[in-house]
């Protein structure tokens, strides 16, 4: 046996994908435009990722709060650590969601190319026959697959370069530079290359053993389709989760008006020195604003955010796992805070006293505690008069003055916080930054009212502008609305591509039922008989998707309250809107393939024989 040239081999492949591609033009730009979808979905969140020794995830960073945080001790954990966690946590569903998306996309290429190939498994047999090589089929296969790959990432690559702009413009913070930049985005057009390039080549590179020898296709199954649909309604209900988490923290309590909030870095170097500026400040302000409009806090603390470390609390007569314990260690979130803030931020005192005016700097320390704190790790409950060691106090012990109620911290990363709260005086532990809140009467330019205080108790002018408390909660949202909005995105991407690939296997499942459809026909079904039975397999498909999402989505939209307050781990109503979507989608999908079978001739169904 002779071996042809290289080049004439080369032409005729050339004159049979050019041919291949413009009989199959409708499968060709299936492919394709499931390869771009799929890159254009995963490729800018996939080149937003690093892998890095502490693992896989975005390099996105919130934007800060403003100020320095106050300083505890070595083991606790700062207000800008639990909102990077929060988001840590985000980018990892995100980024587990560009995968599957790709996935999904890898999924559909193999469907639609398994549909491609039934469609032309007669014109390669008969090539096959008439002598057409081995090593020519297998050129033009490559030629084809490379032509429709390129194509497809090519359109995919413009398409994910827009909104790789959008998706690093939009985020509300920084981006760290990338350890292995663009190695996972690597990762996925090489995937994506190898998915359409070889499921155009395996079919030719490795056909049946004789031409005459065709196996009767058995039922094509239908499990991917229904997996894929399950994946995106599971991204479509978590990013409205947390979209509809973004709205709630954006909008304001209407039991309280808006007030401005500043942040304010005295140059006071002592602990000492800052609780001196902190009381002179409060005294000038209360002076010039009407009583109980003005206070300071810590960063975070407006958000219901702070630092986290332990406190040691003088319980009593009190045991643990049968062994007496007087003295017990608990995580807690510390806050700190001035006399008026509790009143300003609606925090209900249920026994004892708030912070004062009095409790400051030299003044006996003292510490207000939460209520579920005080019923816990207090005999009895009878916190007021007990003692309780703050963490950065070293063996200075304070005093519980107070217990008010528990809070819904609304910051990024707030619900991971421990519940116990320990609230101590800005004047008694003075932090090194501090937010000046303060609630104007109506037609009040706060800016202009408070400036002369402030310009006089910190000895120049005032650097930095006001925001709302209202602004505070938004900036704070961003994240979340961003994170959303992706969500949402990678669902919908992922919908279509499902989409297309229920179609195809649809296609191919109504193709290798072909004969028994035939058969029914022939011996007296109704043509609308099988249009419903192949539109009540699709309508299957679809409620299986909807089981897939109702089993695995629980797990990870239960995820989202761990680290965000009040976000909800169920909205039937959400999945109810998307479940319909979902179902409705498939029987389009379903419909072509079903009407196919109800109209065409009863001698073509019988005699394709599901091949």
């Amino acid at each position: 046996m002779t071996h042809q040239p290289l080049g004439i081999i080369v032409r005729a492949a050339l004159v049979s994908a050019r041919q291949a591609l413009h009989d199959y033009r409708r499968a060709a730009v299936l492919l394709a435009a499931a390869a771009a979808l799929a890159l254009a979905a995963a490729g800018p969140v996939m080149l937003l990722a690093d892998a890095s020794a502490a693992g896989v995830g975005l390099r996105l960073q919130p934007a800060p709060l403003g100020g320095t945080e106050p300083v505890l001790d070595a083991a606790a954990r700062s207000v800008a650590a639990t909102r990077q966690g929060a988001v840590d946590t985000l980018s990892i569903m995100l980024l587990a969601l560009a995968a599957a998306t790709l996935a999904v996309g890898i999924v559909t290429i193999a469907a639609l190319s398994a549909t491609r190939e039934s469609e032309r498994a007669a014109e390669l047999s008969v090539r096959r026959a008439v002598g057409a090589g081995h090593r020519t089929l297998v050129a033009a296969a490559l030629l084809e697959g490379g032509g429709l790959a390129l194509i497809g990432l090519a359109i995919g690559a413009a398409a994910g370069a827009v909104l790789w702009r959008e998706a690093s413009g939009s985020w509300p913070g920084s981006i760290r530079a990338a350890v292995h930049g663009g190695a996972i985005g690597g990762i996925a057009v090489f995937a994506l290359v190898v998915a359409v390039a070889g499921s155009v080549l395996l079919p030719v590179a490795f056909p049946r053993r004789r031409i005459a020898q065709m196996d009767s296709a058995q039922p094509t199954p239908l499990a991917p389709a229904a997996i894929q649909l399950g994946l995106s309604l599971i991204a479509l209900t978590g990013g409205t989760l947390v979209a509809r988490q973004a709205a709630r923290w954006s909008a304001a309590p209407p039991t309280a008006p808006d007030g401005s909030v500043l942040t304010l870095t005295p140059a006071d170097t002592t602990a000492a020195a800052r609780a001196e500026t902190y009381r002179a400040l409060l005294a000038r302000l209360a002076e010039r604003a009407a009583p109980g409009s003005v206070s300071l806090t810590a960063p975070g603390t407006l958000l219901g955010l702070g630092p986290v470390s332990e406190v040691t609390t003088d319980c009593g007569a009190c045991s643990e796992g049968g062994l007496f314990v007087p003295w017990r260690v608990k995580p807690a979130t510390y806050q700190f805070l001035s006399a008026d803030t509790f009143r300003l931020m609606r925090v209900g005192i249920v026994a004892g006293r708030g912070i004062t005016g009095d409790d400051r700097w030299g003044a006996p320390r003292v510490a207000v505690v939460s209520r579920s704190l005080a019923t816990r790790e207090f005999q009895d409950g009878a916190a007021i008069g007990r003692r309780i060691k703050v963490a950065g106090a070293g063996s200075e012990w304070s005093t519980v003055v107070g217990i008010v109620e528990d809070s819904s911290p609304a910051g990024l990363g707030g619900a991971s916080e421990p519940s116990y709260a320990v609230y101590l005086s800005v004047l008694q532990y003075p932090p090194p930054s501090v937010d000046l809140l303060v609630r104007a009467p109506p037609g009040v330019d706060t800016a202009e009212s408070v400036r002369p205080a402030l310009e006089a108790t910190l000895g120049g002018p005032i650097r930095g502008g006001w925001r709302s408390e209202s602004s505070l909660r938004a900036d704070e949202a961003r994240p979340l609305r961003w994170f959303g909005q992706w969500l949402a995105w990678e669902g919908w991407a992922m919908l279509l591509i499902a989409t297309l690939g229920a179609a195809a296997l649809m296609h191919l499942w109504v193709r290798s039922l072909a004969a028994e459809l035939g058969v029914r026909r022939a011996v007296g079904a109704r043509r609308w008989q099988v249009l419903g039975f192949v539109l009540l397999r699709a309508m299957a498909v679809g409620a299986a998707g909807v089981a897939v999402a109702l089993w695995f989505g629980p797990p990870v939209w239960g995820i989202l309250p761990t680290f965000l307050t009040g976000a909800a781990p169920w909205a039937p109503s959400v999945i109810a809107k998307f479940a319909a979507l979902l179902v409705s989608c498939v029987l389009l999908a379903g419909l072509p393939p079903a009407r196919h079978a109800a109209r065409a001739p009863i001698v073509q169904l019988i005699g394709s024989g599901g091949t």
